[in-house]
């Protein structure tokens, strides 16, 4: 009779913690198995980026969500000898609400492991397709260890590649969630000043 009570009280255990993962397994469109429960992934900072080329000439917007749900978003152009001139930058409160959504939608691309900036992650059955096959929208998920600088940071990156690079099924509901959750953070007049200078 013990034995049996000791087993159900693994069990429920065990379900326990399956219950506290940010996201159901089923939901990741990157082929995580496992994610951290919601609230160590809410003490984790989001960088995401849009627009820019690695051999500049382009402008480029930047968004820095941190844990406190403060999200500095910075319009920046390079010109072609890499000299970079901010065009604008603001910093804005997420509420609580919205923080809540729109990390569960980013947590759906996240890696299941930060193992750094080189292994950037794409949808399930996406490849990179040459050394110029660049995404149209890169989120970095930052760990920010307890020491000062980054030396104990954990990183990692998913790349949402174009529709002509890449349009699985995994890929066209990446790029569904991701821009629904770009859609839903503090309207910002440098991400519309950004967006008149793509047009």
């Amino acid at each position: 009779m013990l034995r049996i009570a000791l087993s159900l009280l693994s069990l429920s255990l065990l379900c326990t913690s399956c219950s506290d993962a940010a996201i159901d397994p089923s939901q990741s469109l990157v082929g995580a198995a496992v994610l951290p429960s919601a609230k160590t992934l809410s003490r984790e900072m989001l960088y995401i980026s849009r627009g820019g080329s690695p051999d500049g000439g382009d402008d480029s917007l930047t968004y820095e969500w941190r844990p406190d749900d403060s999200l500095t978003i910075t319009h920046t152009f390079s010109d072609n000898r890499l000299f970079k001139t901010v065009r604008g930058r603001e910093t804005l409160r997420v509420s609580p609400e919205v923080a809540a959504q729109v990390r569960q939608l980013f947590w759906r691309v996240r890696p299941g492991k930060l193992e750094g900036v080189v292994q950037d992650q794409r949808p399930v059955g996406c490849e990179r397709q040459g050394p110029h096959d660049f995404g149209e929208i890169t989120v970095a998920f930052i760990d920010e260890g307890s020491k000062p600088g980054i030396e104990d940071d954990k990183v990692g990156v998913f790349e949402l590649p174009t529709s002509q690079s890449c349009n699985t099924p995994a890929a066209a509901e990446a790029r569904k969630v991701v821009w629904e959750a770009l859609g839903l953070l503090p309207k910002s007049k440098v991400a519309a000043a950004f967006e008149r200078s793509e047009q």
